[in-house]
């Protein structure tokens, strides 16, 4: 997540889990007729499907060449691009994905992911247990992710305009700050956001339909009423914070800091007492991997000292080896390694919505709807 303006938003698209489902059957399908060759003739080529930078950590030192390996990174723009890529075409082509944490019990029911070994991933041990085995990644008792990279959206505010540091969300709706608040144009977290602080549901992601609608008015208020820009990007938001336009933000980032420091302006983030989401990304590997032993060989590797500071001075995201962490320049510290347990109580690990419609909670079609209307409000 270099600061150029990459748009870093963890959406869902329209589809639901009966249309993984048939994209997962059709894909054994086309498996069966002719694939396997192409695989077989790349068995040292690992395909790797993710975020940009999220093969950064792979090209440290010598482990390529050791491990004779060749990767072939193509990098997403968003996560449905992994689940619509697997379910079209992919199962057994793709080796690694790297999707949101919340799609991964769906991506395993539509059998579009495999188990992970994790005798072949000895540095998973380093990892800390609320990273390691939350319930998105280890699904039914089974491993189908290695966590890799965090992060969170606290709030991002400016210490000049406010004397100490904000306690609640609900200092964004206060008069002095009308016209100086910033978000992104992230449908998934100013959602799960609106319905923590607009909401009494227990779980930020299963809403009923009125609690949707509450989470949605809180929103379309906080446009019309407070923000004064609705980012694409992490760049523009950041520039925003530097040229004083906004002084406090709706969601963020903790890597926020560091790009408007570059700029050359001070800012600070925190957790408010309402708390806020958080996001955990994995290399996954994809149905009948056709490198399955080079694809773990790879997920141990991101995890090494060397490849978690590399990744991290690349996208400024945050690492999961303590060993890296204890190594990282100061202005890398960025995130609340000292902490994760409290962490986890501030910024939870959220599933995705129900995909289908008709039950107690609002689907995620209902949702985009919502969101729709946020945008045209």
């Amino acid at each position: 997540m270099k600061n150029n303006g990459l748009i870093r938003v963890r959406s869902f698209g329209p589809v639901s889990r009966r249309d993984l489902m048939k994209g997962a059957a059709a894909m054994g399908v086309v498996a069966a007729t002719g694939l396997g060759a192409d695989a077989a003739s790349a068995k040292s080529t690992v395909s790797l499907f993710g975020w940009q930078g999220y093969d950064e950590g792979l090209r440290v030192g010598d482990f390529l060449a050791k491990n004779d390996i060749e990767v072939n990174f193509t990098p997403i723009g968003n996560n449905d691009e992994i689940v619509t890529r697997l379910a079209s075409g992919g199962v057994g082509q793709m080796d690694l994905v790297t999707p949101y944490m919340g799609y991964i019990p769906l991506m395993v029911a539509a059998e579009l992911l495999d188990p992970v070994d994790e005798s072949l991933v000895p540095n998973l041990a380093k990892v800390p247990e609320v990273f390691r085995n939350d319930p998105n990644v280890v699904v039914g008792g089974t491993r189908y992710a290695v966590p890799f990279t965090w992060g969170s959206g606290p709030m991002a505010y400016d210490p000049a305009a406010f004397p100490t540091a904000p306690t609640s969300w609900k200092v964004i709706l206060e008069d002095q700050y009308k016209g100086k608040v910033g978000m992104m144009d992230d449908p998934i977290g100013n959602q799960m956001l609106a319905a923590i602080i607009a909401t009494d549901a227990k779980v930020a992601t299963q809403l009923t339909k009125d609690q949707l609608d509450q989470a949605t008015e809180f929103l379309i208020k906080l446009k019309k009423d407070h923000v004064r820009t609705l980012s694409a990007s992490w760049g523009e938001l950041a520039d925003a914070l530097a040229r004083n336009e906004i002084v406090v933000t709706f969601s963020g980032g903790e890597f926020l800091k560091k790009f408007v420091a570059d700029k050359g302006k001070q800012i600070e983030f925190t957790y408010p007492e309402e708390g806020t989401f958080g996001w955990l990304d994995s290399y996954c590997i994809g149905k009948n991997a056709p490198n399955r032993e080079a694809a773990h060989k790879c997920a141990n590797q991101v995890l090494e000292v060397d490849a978690q500071i590399a990744f991290t001075t690349s996208t400024l995201q945050g690492i999961v080896n303590p060993d890296a962490i204890a190594k990282l320049p100061p202005e890398l510290k960025i995130y609340p390694y000292d902490n994760l347990d409290e962490f986890q109580k501030k910024a939870a690990f959220y599933p995705m919505p129900p995909m289908e419609s008709g039950g107690e909670f609002a689907s995620w079609t209902e949702w985009q709807e919502a969101y729709q209307r946020f945008k045209a409000a």
